[in-house]
């Protein structure tokens, strides 16, 4: 009898951008435009190699910039998943884009194709800050975005935003969260500032960044948004993506830099551009162990409102934690009351 293959999330990775914003460490790259043909082949062959008949309940288009690429390069994408997947009636298809490059054909045609939801890059609406952040967009074309994907009927809009930067206090925090709240989303995802070593605002920004995150967390509860991940917040919607990787489930990688795991396998493919090109099916692999699946399962159920099994946890360290208030069990799970705390809760409960 042949075993049932289980449900799988897929990400793709679009590496290009205008240009590289101070905060970013992903693998994207600025002045690589004339390639984006020849990517498109190389990522339409990994995606051929990996989806195999696999049944596909959500689909993520990262980057980078999706929607610097062309309609054509979408048409050839979402041809070649539909030729090589079973896809979930009720699939979730997520393209992140910059406001500045959003347009209502743009937008038309990838909701004729299957996109169910966008998730525009804000970041901020105050000039002074995106100029600080190194990013090119303009406040104003965020509501023109909104408006063009509104237009072509697609149904899940989500922001992101960043905080803890030097520029922000508890009133501008309380500002932008307003400002977002009156947008037409249902979703938004707000991301502390990380100076990564390897980003430009790394060398230039002050390493003593504000701590907003109790105030983040509750200027966007004030505002209707509830907080289900440590980053995300839902209103009214969440997003079936995120809880598969917090569910510790496969998925699936493709493109340069991509990232995926299945059964006690990671993988990563190429992040040099012209490499990934050159030899798509290429990866790098991770053998896990049954201890590395069971830590990572703990540590992104705490991470989320999905928490953990309890019968992955030893009863004692879950009454310690439910006396000391760290937790709470909801039904067969173990719940993080404070998700900030996930990290340092999993690293206790792994000793």
């Amino acid at each position: 009898m042949l075993k049932t293959k289980l449900p799988k999330s897929l990400y793709i990775h679009v590496p290009f951008c205008k240009s590289k914003c101070g905060y970013c460490a992903f693998n994207s790259f600025s002045g690589l435009e004339d390639l984006q043909d020849i990517y498109i082949n190389a990522l339409c062959k990994d995606i051929e190699a990996s989806l195999q008949r696999e049944q596909i309940i959500s689909i993520f288009i990262g980057g980078g910039t999706p929607n610097i690429l062309q309609v054509k390069h979408y048409d050839r994408i979402f041809n070649t998943i539909t030729r090589h997947a079973y896809l979930a009636p009720e699939i979730e298809i997520t393209l992140e884009a910059n406001p500045d490059l959003v347009s209502l054909e743009w937008c038309h045609v990838l909701k004729n194709l299957g996109m169910t939801r966008l998730s525009i890059g804000v970041q901020s609406f105050f000039g002074s800050k995106l100029h600080f952040l190194q990013r090119d967009h303009i406040p104003k074309n965020v509501y023109k975005a909104l408006d063009y994907a509104q237009k072509s009927a697609i149904e899940h809009l989500s922001i992101d935003l960043i905080y803890n930067t030097p520029l922000d206090t508890p009133q501008s925090i309380e500002k932008e969260v307003s400002l977002a709240s009156t947008l037409p989303i249902d979703h938004l995802s707000a991301y502390s500032l990380t100076l990564e070593d390897n980003t430009k605002l790394a060398k230039v920004a002050s390493k003593n960044l504000p701590e907003l995150d109790v105030f983040m967390r509750a200027s966007l509860e004030a505002q209707g948004f509830e907080h289900y991940e440590v980053s995300n917040y839902a209103r009214n919607y969440r997003v079936k993506h995120n809880l598969h990787y917090w569910n510790a489930l496969e998925y699936i990688g493709c493109g340069a830099g991509a990232v995926g795991r299945v059964g006690q396998t990671r993988y990563y493919k190429f992040k040099d551009v012209k490499s990934y090109i050159a030899n798509p099916l290429h990866a790098r692999t991770e053998n896990l162990t049954q201890q590395d699946l069971h830590f990572e399962a703990v540590f992104l159920g705490l991470r989320c409102a999905l928490g953990v099994p309890v019968n992955l946890l030893m009863p004692k360290k879950i009454k310690t934690l439910i006396d000391e208030d760290i937790c709470y069990q909801r039904g067969d799970c173990l719940l993080a009351k404070n998700f900030f705390l996930a990290d340092e809760i999993a690293l206790w409960l792994s000793h």
